[in-house]
């Protein structure tokens, strides 16, 4: 798979770019009594991002949101990291990823990061997206299935049926104020992203309020958890509903909470995910 000829090669990096990936550790994320968080900067061909890293046992794949940070889970992982070995991925444009030159695509994602899972050889993972990232996590498990056991989607774009940035934005406000613990403790990050990857951001944005993705989901093949929020308004629930009827092999969690429900009710989030882990496929 060469990478350079579809986008991410044009990713900027203060390092040299090599081949493969690397791994460098950095100073952990500790809190007591809680499984210890390790940031560790991956790079696949030639694009560094930053992975936060904690448990073990079956692998789990989170890939955070391009419209916050990794840190912004931070509640989910120490759930989830006692059950799987658990890897944040802040994928390139975002956090304290690799700037890149101009925004990526939905499908230059989905491959970056099934070049993630070949090249740390991770085997079949259990993929997690949310919002945008489920956009990512959605054409990965369709295009590059081997690498995919398992797919949860939660509260994802792409199968809204009235879609205009100004109707998702102001959706996504209505959320904010359903979820003002989470706004308080983590909307620094959403400026970080806005300070340190302007195109990028706004372009998510708009990808997060157009996107088209239904037409992808019967390409699913992997049993498929879809988490929901039940107030969500960002993505409603009746976004579940449709890839619900689309999905081979998909079922439906509805959670209590809104659009970012699997931070704020992370002990619902993990549950759900650990019933849908364990039912033979």
């Amino acid at each position: 798979m060469d990478l350079r000829a579809t986008g991410p090669a044009q990713a900027t990096s203060a390092r040299p770019r090599r081949r493969g990936a690397r791994l460098r550790g950095e100073n952990p994320l500790k809190r007591p009594g809680q499984p210890l968080v390790t940031a560790r900067w991956v790079e696949v061909e030639g694009v560094r991002a930053r992975v936060l890293e904690a448990g073990e046992g079956p692998v789990l794949l989170l890939l955070a949101s391009m419209l916050v940070r990794g840190r912004t889970y931070l509640p989910l992982i120490r759930r989830l990291a006692r059950h799987f070995r658990v890897l944040t991925v802040e994928l390139p444009g975002s956090g304290r990823s690799a700037r890149v030159r101009r925004p990526w695509t939905l499908s230059a994602y989905a491959r970056w990061t099934a070049r993630f899972v070949e090249q740390l050889r991770l085997g079949r993972v259990l993929l997690v997206g949310h919002s945008n990232s489920g956009g990512v996590a959605l054409l990965m498990a369709a295009r590059y299935g081997a690498s995919v056991d398992r797919l949860v989607l939660a509260d994802t774009i792409g199968a809204r049926r009235k879609r205009s940035i100004p109707r998702v934005v102001a959706a996504r406000m209505l959320d904010g104020l359903l979820e003002l613990g989470l706004d308080l403790r983590a909307w620094w990050h959403i400026l970080y992203n806005v300070l340190r990857h302007p195109r990028s951001f706004f372009h998510q944005v708009k990808v997060g309020s157009l996107a088209a993705l239904l037409h992808r989901a019967p390409r699913v093949r992997m049993p498929t958890l879809l988490a929901w929020g039940h107030r969500d308004h960002t993505m409603p629930l009746s976004c579940a509903e449709r890839l619900l009827t689309l999905l081979p092999r998909a079922r439906l969690y509805i959670g209590a909470g809104s659009h970012d429900w699997l931070v704020t009710d992370s002990r619902e989030f993990t549950r759900a995910v650990l019933e849908f882990a364990s039912t033979p496929a």
